[in-house]
């Protein structure tokens, strides 16, 4: 059996609650429910892992504060990685969310490879999440902290889903996604 692997969505970001679309935008720090979210979900780990793990993050800001709240509760330093980043969406980041959906509607979701308002595709995320997750350890409780699509895209890897046929899964800020090799 191979060593739990944990999804964690970074906490409510400033835009989050602007609901602005983020995608890569560095900027967007925590508020003060995100630090709280972080907190929780610091809280949930420490109880489910019974020694060290390592702890890597998206690079983004609203991630890397995550992370150290993490990091801090598990005594662990937070490595980032830039491939743990949310989908870059090009012309969609900071437009607000209405606006976003609304050119969400007129993409071509059948088509993997096609980028996103000029910015990244759906299978060029898949792609860089896919590398990471083949790199870890296996023996070693690993934590990432990352983004809603991001985790997406992890999970349909991990799960064996095809770029075409991946459930939507929910994954709110602060959630965590455990993965221990089973489907």
């Amino acid at each position: 059996m191979r060593a739990p692997v944990y999804l964690v969505r970074h906490g409510q970001s400033e835009w989050n609650v602007l609901r602005l679309t983020q995608g890569q935008t560095m900027h967007p720090p925590l508020t003060a429910t995100g630090r709280e979210q972080a907190a929780a979900a610091a809280e949930v780990l420490a109880g489910e892992l019974a020694g060290p793990a390592r702890l890597l993050t998206s690079d983004l800001t609203r991630a890397v504060e995550t992370a150290r709240i993490i990091g801090d509760r598990l005594g662990v330093e937070p490595v980032p990685d830039a491939r743990l980043r949310e989908q870059h969406l090009g012309a969609l980041e900071g437009r607000a969310y209405e606006d976003s959906w609304a050119q969400a509607e007129l993409h071509d979701w059948s088509d993997p490879e096609l980028p996103m308002a000029g910015g990244e595709s759906v299978a060029a995320v898949r792609r860089r999440l896919a590398a990471v997750l083949t790199e870890l350890d296996p023996t070693e409780p690993t934590v990432l902290v990352s983004h809603g699509d991001a985790i997406r895209s992890a999970l349909a890897h991990l799960e064996g889903h095809s770029m075409t046929d991946t459930p939507w899964v929910d994954v709110p800020n602060g959630s965590i996604s455990r993965w221990d090799g089973t489907a």
